[in-house]
């Protein structure tokens, strides 16, 4: 009997060591999970006005994305008028040089001209005299 005796003093023991351990260790994970649930309640209310913000943001990126969709063919009748238009100027630009070319050459066709008229009206003074 003294074995059994021992046996269950060791293990009364062991569980009084074991229960005086265990509450301070009980006691941390009482407060731990307290101050987990404190920064769950905290996160949530402030992650719930950023998701807010985020649908926000999203709708309207949303928005601008479809009016630029909407706005693109107009975008690309813009951009083919414009090369219309840069054709049309480098014609211009073409037409202006040529004209430019004859104006600074008309001095010369005004000189081929009045020898021209001269040499005509010369011969056909020569011509009335002669008949």
């Amino acid at each position: 009997m003294l074995l059994l005796q021992i046996t269950s003093t060791v293990t009364a023991v062991t569980l009084v060591v074991l229960a005086l351990c265990l509450i301070p260790v009980l006691a941390e994970l009482r407060k731990a999970a307290v101050l987990m649930q404190e920064a769950t309640d905290s996160l949530q209310q402030e992650l719930k006005p950023l998701i807010k913000d985020l649908r926000d943001t999203v709708a309207d990126i949303q928005v601008v994305t479809s009016s630029a969709a909407a706005n693109a063919d107009g975008v690309n009748m813009l951009l083919s008028e414009l090369g219309h238009a840069g054709h049309n100027i480098r014609m211009i630009n073409k037409v202006l040089g040529i004209a430019s070319n004859v104006a600074s050459n008309y001095t010369v066709w005004l000189t081929g001209a009045k020898v021209a008229g001269q040499f005509i009206a010369d011969r056909l003074v020569k011509t009335k005299t002669r008949g």
